[in-house]
């Protein structure tokens, strides 16, 4: 009888054990479906930024894409990472890789590597949106193109700094396809705080540069506003006192400091300022994120949607920029649609050649048509013309004639006499 119980609790156990394996095989396989998909969008996604950056001269020259290009770099190495080494370490667990493993070490010091360089890069981005719209004049100087070289090769090499603490055991970052998670491997580490700061000083610059950036605009439009309202009420102040615009101007001119606003942000400058806020915006979630969410919960569909941020990070950059930025998706647009656009180009020319080939010959045989109607009318002018100087000579002989005819009755009466 006891023998019968331990078979069916043995029974009991492998059931439980097959079900929570299938389990967890059914939750790998929707996580690692789901990052799969994003991991490729944003890994094409960033492809064509890149060739439509490199397609267009007057985006490869400005400094400010130089930026875009090398977050798109970092996105593009994080994705690759993330597709030959987390998404498979996630689906196969130990089989694919071991959690203390030094390929396990590797492939997350050089992940951490290109995390903490897009950090540094979007701080730089920030100052860069800051020095253009609130110091124009100073920009070419202060990013001019070896200053900006110089600042993009800072941000690796502080990137690499940052993370090469994780080779050694004290700070060694790992991945948990169990929890699908990146964790640390003492979680007492001091190396966590330096994480904390690199990331808290990045997300300071962001903070204080768009916040000056958008104190600037408003008040640029609250200065652009005034300035209208005052030319619009002496305007009207001309019109009712009967005194001409420009004279009222020119007195005013002499007798009041009333100026148009000096700076005014441009409209693409202002979209590059959005396109690089919504971009930190979505750091700063993923980010504040990672820090909170593993107090809050120890389920692993929360990391699960922590590590999803991560992946999103990488894509939202390069969707930002398809939508805001027109020169890029113009770009883009001829990218990938060549054919189309030739063929629809070559059609527009060929229609218009045509319409311009009937359009001469309708000129030419209404021409023809004027020509051949003037040259009757020119005829039969002539030819009445010349009939009526017919008709003149013919009345001249006629009364030549009859001047004769008397002439001579009247030498015929005196003879007679």
């Amino acid at each position: 009888m006891q023998a019968d119980d331990s078979w069916k609790y043995n029974v009991s156990f492998f059931t439980l054990q097959a079900l929570f394996t299938s389990a967890n095989r059914r939750d790998d396989l929707i996580a690692v479906s789901i990052w799969t998909i994003m991991l490729l969008y944003a890994l094409i996604a960033n492809l064509l930024i890149l060739a439509g950056i490199a397609r267009s001269a007057t985006m490869r020259s400005a400094t400010s894409y130089w930026f875009i290009i090398s977050i798109a770099i970092c996105d593009i190495l994080m994705t690759i990472i993330s597709l030959v080494h987390l998404v498979p370490a996630t689906a196969f667990h130990e089989e694919y890789v071991q959690f203390k493993s030094v390929r396990n070490i590797i492939m997350i010091f050089f992940y951490d590597l290109f995390w903490y360089t897009g950090v540094v890069q979007l701080g730089l981005m920030a100052g860069n949106r800051f020095v253009s719209i609130v110091y124009p004049m100073e920009y070419k100087h202060i990013f001019s193109r070896t200053r900006s070289l110089y600042l993009i090769l800072f941000g690796y090499f502080l990137g690499f700094l940052v993370s090469l603490p994780t080779l050694f055991d004290c700070c060694h970052t790992l991945w948990d396809s169990n929890y699908y998670i990146t964790v640390y491997e003492k979680p007492g580490t001091l190396y966590k705080y330096v994480d904390m700061a690199v990331n808290s000083i990045s997300l300071c610059m962001m903070i204080i540069s768009y916040a000056v950036i958008i104190y600037k605009v408003r008040e640029s439009g609250r200065a652009m506003a005034k300035y209208q309202l005052t030319i619009r009420t002496r305007q009207q102040n001309a019109l009712v006192n009967g005194v001409s615009l420009t004279s009222q101007m020119n007195d005013c001119g002499r007798t009041s400091s009333v100026r148009p606003p000096r700076s005014q942000v441009s409209k693409k400058e202002m979209r590059l300022f959005i396109q690089f806020f919504v971009v930190s915006l979505v750091f700063l979630l993923t980010w504040t994120t990672w820090q909170w969410l593993p107090y809050m919960s120890e389920s692993k569909w929360a990391y699960f949607v922590m590590t999803s941020l991560f992946f999103i990070n990488n894509s939202v950059n390069p969707t930002v920029y398809i939508i805001f930025n027109t020169q890029l998706r113009r770009e883009l647009h001829y990218l990938i649609c060549r054919h189309h656009v030739i063929s629809t180009a070559q059609n527009k020319r060929k229609q218009t050649l045509f319409g311009r080939g009937i359009a001469a010959a309708t000129k030419n045989e209404t021409d023809f048509q004027n020509n051949t109607r003037d040259d009757a009318t020119k005829s039969l002018v002539d030819q009445a013309g010349s009939v009526s100087s017919q008709s003149h000579d013919e009345h001249v002989r006629h009364q030549l004639l009859i001047k004769n005819m008397d002439y001579t009755d009247k030498d015929t009466k005196i003879s007679a006499v």
